[in-house]
């Protein structure tokens, strides 16, 4: 599983158009659904046959606007990560994507190169997630 942030409200569409760009798929191999939908009895398995990705989103608050996991991406982690940064820069969708520092993340998409932010764990609102850059030690 690969999980990464979403800063602006982007329709579901644009969320698959995106991840088709960096997973190197077609769209229609992109299966984008909640986790309400997922776990919905009537939910037929085999519509996971034959994807690529298994996309579920969440709609979150704060700097924010989706929490978005992929499942079944036959890449790793380090490779995916690589590959969103890279679509998010060329078609400047901004996304906070995890790193190994300690809730670090980079915010992609945003300027010329990504700038490494933290995730502020002082919150307690659920779904709400807020990212501060690092104090400038100047």
């Amino acid at each position: 599983m690969f999980d990464f942030f979403i800063k602006n409200p982007i329709s579901i569409d644009e969320i698959i158009e995106f991840l088709a760009s960096a997973l190197g798929c077609s769209s229609n191999k992109i299966l984008a659904t909640t986790f309400e939908k997922l776990n919905d009895p009537s939910f037929s398995e085999n519509d996971l046959n034959e994807i690529c990705c298994l996309c579920i989103y969440s709609n979150v608050n704060g700097d924010a606007s989706w929490l978005v996991n992929l499942y079944r991406v036959a890449a790793t982690d380090d490779e995916i990560r690589d590959k969103i940064i890279a679509v998010s820069q060329l078609k400047h969708i901004v996304c906070y994507i995890p790193n190994d520092d300690f809730n670090g993340y980079l915010l992609t998409g945003e300027s010329e190169n990504p700038i490494q932010v933290y995730e502020n764990e002082d919150i307690e609102e659920e779904n709400t997630y807020l990212f501060n850059k690092p104090i400038s030690t100047y």
